[in-house]
Formats: C-alpha cells, sequence, structure tokens
C-alpha cells in the first residue's frame, strides 16, 4: 500500500517539489550551496570520486567547456538538485509531500521520495549513460531532439505523418504542456520537423542532445538496465508520493517503481498530464528543486492557480525565502501584540493614579 497523500486545503504547506533534467545546467550552479554547508561540499566531493565529473571543476565559476556534454551535465544537475532537497531537510525541516522528476530528474525525485537511496540513484544514472555512450559508439542512437511550441498535439502528429508513418523514426518524446512539446527520432528527419513547424508554430528549434530520448530506440539499452536492476539495486516503496511522467501518474509499488526506473528512456513523458493529476489530489503548491527555471514556467502554463517561488529553488537565498513562505503566521501580528502591550501598560498606569 502506497503512503497516503492527502492535502486538506489550498493553504496547506504541503508542496510537490520537481526535479529538472539535463540541459538544465549552467555555469556556478551548486557553489553557493557548496559554499555555505558542508554537507553540501561533502556530497559534491562523493559524486565527484562515484562518477569521475569533478563538480567543482566543471561548474563553479565560469565552468568548463565540457559542462553541456552528457555526462557532466547529467551528475552536475542531479549533485545540485540532491544538494538543494537536502538544504530543504536538514536546515529547514522541510519534506515534499510529493515528488515528480522531468526525465533525467527522475533519480532525483526516487531519491526524494525514499524509493531510492542517493548511491544507488547515481549508479542507474551512471549505468543508463554508460549505456546509451555504448549504443551511440555503435550507431544505433544516431539522432536528436527538438522542440515546437504553440501547436496542438494532432497537428504534431499530423506533421509528423507527413514526414515518416514510422513513429520508430519520428516520435513525441515529451509532452510538457497542451501546446508544448519535445520530440525524437532519426537526426535528418527532426530537423526536417522542425523547418515544417517554423512558418505555423509560435517557436521551434533544435535540442543539443544527439540521442533521441523517449522513444523505443532505446529499448536495447533498457534490457541492460533492466538487467542491471536486478543484479542487486534495492527499489523500495515510495514513502511519500511518488509520479512518473512514464506512467502520467502516481507510482504504486516497488515493482512498478522498478518498472519505471528500466524502462522511461525509451518510453514517451507525459509531464503536462502529470502535473494535472497531481493538482486532482489537491497538490498546488509546486517547488522546482534544482537548478533551471524550465519546470517553473511548465508548471504556470499547465497548473494556472499554482503556488510557486519566482524561480527554482537552488542556492541558499532562494531556498531560505521558500521556507519562509511555507511558515505558519504568528498567533498575533507583531503590530497587535505591540497594540496589547501599550493597552496593558496604559491599564497598570491607570491603577496606580487611582491608587
Amino acid at each position: 500500500m502506497t503512503a497516503s497523500l492527502v492535502v486538506r486545503e489550498p493553504s496547506s504547506s504541503a508542496f510537490a517539489a520537481l526535479f529538472p533534467g539535463q540541459l538544465s545546467e549552467k555555469p556556478g550552479m551548486g557553489e553557493a550551496l557548496a559554499r555555505r554547508y558542508e554537507f553540501a561540499s561533502s556530497s559534491f566531493e562523493e559524486i565527484s570520486r562515484r562518477s569521475g565529473v569533478r563538480i567543482d571543476e566543471s561548474f563553479f565559476g565560469v565552468g568548463s567547456a565540457s559542462l553541456h556534454d552528457d555526462l557532466p551535465a547529467q551528475v552536475g544537475v542531479f549533485a545540485t538538485s540532491l544538494a538543494a532537497l537536502e538544504t530543504l531537510r536538514r536546515i529547514h525541516r522541510l519534506e515534499p509531500a510529493a515528488s515528480l522528476g522531468y526525465s533525467l530528474g527522475t533519480y532525483a525525485a526516487f531519491v526524494a521520495a525514499g524509493s531510492l537511496e542517493t548511491w544507488a540513484a547515481l549508479d542507474v544514472l551512471l549505468e543508463a549513460e554508460r549505456l546509451m555512450s555504448e549504443a551511440s559508439r555503435r550507431g544505433e542512437l544516431d539522432g536528436g531532439m527538438a522542440y515546437v511550441v504553440g501547436l496542438a498535439r494532432p497537428a504534431v502528429e499530423e506533421t509528423f505523418a507527413a514526414l515518416t508513418p514510422d513513429r520508430a523514426r519520428l516520435a513525441i518524446a515529451t509532452e510538457n504542456a497542451a501546446a508544448q512539446f519535445v520530440f525524437s527520432g532519426e537526426r535528418a528527419l527532426v530537423a526536417a520537423a522542425v523547418d515544417a513547424f517554423r512558418p505555423v508554430a509560435l517557436k521551434t528549434d533544435l535540442l543539443k542532445i544527439k540521442i533521441p530520448m523517449h522513444t523505443t530506440r532505446l529499448e536495447s539499452a533498457c534490457r541492460g538496465l533492466q538487467g542491471f536492476l536486478e543484479r542487486g539495486v534495492s527499489v523500495s516503496q515510495p514513502r511519500s508520493a511518488l509520479f512518473a511522467p512514464m506512467l502520467g501518474r502516481r507510482v504504486e509499488s516497488a515493482e512498478e517503481a522498478t518498472h519505471v526506473l528500466s524502462k522511461q528512456i525509451s518510453f514517451p513523458s507525459l509531464f503536462g498530464p502529470t502535473l494535472k493529476v497531481m493538482r486532482e489530489t489537491g497538490l498546488r503548491r509546486f517547488a522546482e528543486v534544482g537548478p533551471g527555471d524550465v519546470l517553473t514556467k511548465l508548471v504556470r502554463w499547465t497548473v494556472r492557480d499554482a503556488q510557486m517561488p519566482p524561480g527554482a529553488l537552488e542556492d541558499p537565498d532562494s531556498i531560505d525565502a521558500f521556507a519562509k513562505s511555507l511558515a505558519p503566521p504568528p498567533l498575533f501580528p507583531f503590530e497587535e501584540k505591540t497594540n496589547l502591550a501599550a493597552a496593558s501598560a496604559s491599564q497598570d498606569v491607570r491603577r496606580s493614579e487611582n491608587k
């Protein structure tokens, strides 16, 4: 049985943590957390040791020239997201009522929900990246990704059908919102789709990812990842609500969590619809935990009455401000307290004069 999720009223301080994916990486991410908190610095050191990616050299200051490469980007976003989550927990005693990851953010979301231990999540991330890199070197995953904004799903799929009837060659990878899609496929077909969308869409362009993520072309990598999980990765029943865009709903069991971990890179991601499902449970407050503001914008587009901080929780100041916004109001406002004290003092003076 899954942990219950009950959000009793709109003013509840319960919040959903959203964890960003690749392309949210940027110079300087994580640096302020490492400078202020020893636990963040220690976590970065251990992640650097286990992954071979030096977080400080890759991202602090102006960052390195390779910070957008697949492995550094994935490890860096994961590390920064978990450092922000740990700051919420250790400094402010805040736990998300629910978690949702955007593609790569799945690993941090599993940690937040208690379904994976931190180092197990990193191991799965590294194995998935290794399997995809090897498949790419063999020429199995040559492709690309792009996005389109301002068109409904039927119009997007109609354009794809005109280019190829084979959805293994060109398909929607992520439904970000009602009129925002990421699509994947063969490089030439992805580029042709971008050209076809330009005259009719609000915005469209290629993404800097060379693997056709969230398509059936990653099924062989998923089989390898499933074997890796079966060889000893412990996946637990989520302790708090865990939502999966692959399913478009909440994860119900440890077995289902394992299924999501092994398959999500080859399945389309229903991120926008999943946000709506979360809202239907009563969640109204969301926070992007990690670098960037991509998910913050998607929530505002999709959940019109959402309560959110102005940007992501990615440094001590933004996390402090968010924690203060959740703090309950004082029993008596400060001004009222002052007035009560003044009234009491006045009564004492009058009693003294009457004596």
